[in-house]
């Protein structure tokens, strides 16, 4: 697993534009308590009506959650697949919170210590959120959004590629796996990495799904530095002559296909420069109010 972002998290990529409002989107029926009938000559033989059940409804503030993460969250945009995992993760997430609530682990010391914890970190997000939205609001000079494109322009390059790689531990195994390709005659290359991988490779995606470590296609910068310069120095059809290191472990890559680089417009490149400079200036600003904010106090290092 090379990419920046957590893949695995299969849905926040997905995710649509605008958060409609609270709906009903499951209900979710609960039997309700019956008393145990009593024993003995008073016990009625007749057939009692049957208690009405407990209806629970979830709507989309059960996602909230997800929304804090990802703003952009629309439960109606996903896919029905998509749908039908979140409601049976927010179905299983009530069960737990009554057994949990029932246990009264809400009203244990260790709960209490939690959501203080938990209130103090909502507090910083909450202020650095609030100054990201002052910030997110300014307008950019149109000379500025230029002299950085100008002076940047490199970064906007575009290149799509699509390639194969094997996850290993060890620098040993990377090398194995490369002397094994180098016997292999060239229009057989990629049949036998296909091979290999699904055999050894410890990326998660390829042990499940058995997809012979492919990828995807994924633009430069979607994935770890030292990864996506070595995928496109390569050419198509060739692979990675010494092992890839990255924090995952060592790589070795196949490049299946890759574009030619194009560098956007300016104008098609503005939104993002605006994004780039005022995340720049969030950061500055965070610092700078921070280096204040220490000049009026004295951190003192206490044991609990």
């Amino acid at each position: 697993m090379v990419k920046k972002s957590v893949m695995s998290l299969v849905l926040m990529g997905v995710l649509g534009v605008g958060f409609v409002g609270a709906e009903t989107l499951a209900t979710v029926t609960f039997p309700a308590p019956q008393d145990t009938p009593t024993k003995g000559k008073h016990h009625r033989k007749h057939k009692e009506a049957p208690a009405k059940p407990e209806v629970v409804d979830i709507t989309e503030s059960d996602f909230d959650p997800i929304k804090q993460r990802n703003p952009n969250f629309d439960f109606d945009k996903l896919k029905p697949e998509q749908k039908q995992a979140l409601l049976e993760q927010a179905i299983n997430n009530l069960l737990i919170e009554r057994e949990a609530k029932k246990e009264k682990l809400d009203e244990t010391a260790e709960f209490a210590k939690r959501m203080e914890a938990y209130k103090k970190q909502l507090l910083v997000e909450t202020w650095a959120k609030r100054q990201a939205e002052v910030i997110g609001k300014e307008e950019i000079p149109e000379a500025k959004l230029k002299q950085y494109y100008e002076a940047n322009k490199a970064q906007f390059v575009q290149q799509e590629a699509h390639a194969r790689h094997i996850l290993v531990k060890t620098e040993a195994d990377a090398k194995r796996v490369i002397s094994e390709l180098n016997k292999v005659p060239k229009n057989k290359v990629e049949q036998e990495f296909i091979g290999i991988a699904n055999k050894e490779s410890i990326d998660p995606n390829t042990k499940n799904t058995k997809n012979g470590g492919d990828l995807g296609k994924f633009q430069k910068n979607q994935m770890a530095p030292e990864f996506s310069n070595a995928v496109f120095s390569l050419k198509p059809g060739g692979y990675t002559r010494t092992p890839v290191k990255t924090e995952y472990g060592y790589h070795v890559i196949y490049l299946i296909s890759k574009n030619e680089p194009k560098t956007p417009t300016f104008e098609q490149a503005k939104q993002t420069i605006a994004g780039i400079i005022k995340e720049h200036k969030f950061q500055e600003y965070v610092k700078g109010e921070l280096e204040k904010l220490r000049k009026h106090v004295q951190i003192h290092m206490a044991k609990e």
